[in-house]
Parts: C-alpha cells; structure tokens; sequence
C-alpha cells in the first residue's frame, strides 16, 4: 500500500476542516454554556468568605475532563446511523485519515481549544466583574503544570471514549462509563487477591500497622515498602505508556471492522 494513499497531508487537512465546519454549530453550543457555568462559578468566587485562587484550573479540569469525554462519545455518530453511514463510507479518505481526523480533534484540538476558551472567557468574565462589582478573581493561567498534566490525564482517559464512540451504537457516554466501573471493580478484586498471595507480609502489614497507609495521589504515595514502592512505581510507568496508544489501536481495527459491516 502506497503512504499516500494510506494517509495524504492534504486530506486530512481537507477532512479535519470539514469535522469542524459540520460540527461548529454544537461547539458553539457547548462553549455558550461553558460560558454561563464560569461566569455562575466565578460570581459565587469572588462573594465567598474564602475565594479560591484556583478557581480556573479546576474549572478548567471539569471543562476538559467532562466536556472533552461527552464530545468524544459522539465523534463517531454518522457510522451507526443507517440514514448518514452511506455518506460517511463515501467521504473520500482512508479509514486511518478519518479516525486519525477525529482523534486529533478530541484530543490535542479540543485541548488548545479549551485552553484558549477558558483563558478568553476568564479575561472576560472577570473583566465584566470589575465593572460591575468591583471585584475579580484571578484569571486562568494556561501555562501551569497542573493544566498540562490535567490534559496528558485526559489524553489518557479520552482513549477510553474514543473506542467507546466506536465499539457502541447507542448511548456511547453512559455504556462507557458502565464499562469502565465494571471494569474498575473487576480490577480492584483482583488487586485485593493478587496483593493477598504475592505480598502477603505487606498486606499483613497494612491491616495491623496505623502508619502504613496509601494516598491516592500520582506523584506522592507515601508507602513503608520497596517492593510496594516499586510496584506504584512501575504501575504510574504502564499507565502513561500503555492505555493511550492500546486502545486508540483497538479504535482503528474497531472503525474498519464497522466500515466493513456497513459496506455490506
């Protein structure tokens, strides 16, 4: 197979152009009451007894977290819908431009969007504050480690939805969020007895010592063990360098599995 039919610079320029025009009307949709939502935030800021100064960096990680998941989950709707599958099969671009188109659009698109947004937004929501009331809280930064390490969670996360927006025909948001708690708590019983047999003095350890104890933190988990330390460790390695890439793969072979389906 050729590159450039496999994938073309030009196209997929030509195609992620198109999923933003025929999608502006519902990004305009979603932001309009991103809007409303920070301003409502921000006046219930500035009158309490103890303002936040990260008011905006949790805003933001509500806004890229929630918003970033539901637009995922309808990225791929045109495919299980009998009336619009036919004029997606016949857009002229190869299945890996295509979802290479959306996954750049939910992920480092609608990050920069977001970042820009919500910076944009706090200029003005608090600049109308001033006027108004004489009062502001202090504007979004976007350059923070905490707002980029809120997306490189999201990158993760994201891949989840993305195959979500794939594998379900209807209601893919709420029958991934199912999965992923079914899946959660299926891992966390194995967790429980892995941990019960491999290391049981450790385990032994944690239901007898008041000292021992974890955090659910990423980057501090304050653990009396090496072996548990190492354990932590190397799970923080996998989760950053396995999820991401093995489930946007699973997209892909997912999407052509489809594309086949509806061809028929």
């Amino acid at each position: 197979m050729k590159l450039n039919s496999f994938l073309s610079s030009k196209r997929l320029f030509l195609l992620v152009k198109r999923d933003i025009i025929s999608n502006k009307l519902a990004i305009l949709v979603v932001f309009g009451a991103i809007f409303v939502g920070v301003y409502l935030n921000s006046l219930i800021n500035i009158y309490s007894s103890t303002p936040s100064s990260t008011l905006y960096s949790s805003l933001f990680a509500n806004i890229i977290f929630i918003s970033g998941f539901i637009i995922t989950s309808i990225q791929f709707k045109e495919i299980h819908k009998k009336e619009t599958a036919q004029d997606y099969l016949l857009i002229p671009a190869s299945t890996f431009e295509k979802f290479l188109s959306r996954l750049l659009l939910s992920t480092i698109g609608f990050a920069l969007l977001a970042l820009a947004g919500l910076t944009l937004m706090s200029y003005m929501v608090e600049g109308i504050n001033t006027l108004i009331f004489g009062r502001h809280s202090i504007p979004f930064y976007p350059f923070s480690g905490e707002v980029f390490k809120a997306i490189a969670h999201y990158f993760v996360a994201q891949s989840i939805f993305f195959l979500g927006a794939i594998y379900f025909r209807k209601y893919n948001f709420i029958k991934t969020i199912n999965s992923i708690f079914i899946f959660l708590f299926a891992l966390a019983i194995l967790g429980v007895i892995f941990t019960r047999i491999v290391y049981h003095d450790i385990f032994s350890e944690f239901l007898r010592s008041d000292n021992f104890y974890f955090q659910l933190h990423l980057n501090s988990l304050p653990i009396e063990s090496d072996r548990a330390r190492m354990l932590v460790r190397t799970a923080k390695i996998l989760y950053w360098i396995i999820p991401a890439p093995l489930f946007w793969t699973i997209s892909y072979f997912r999407l052509k599995e489809t594309e086949v389906k509806n061809a028929l």
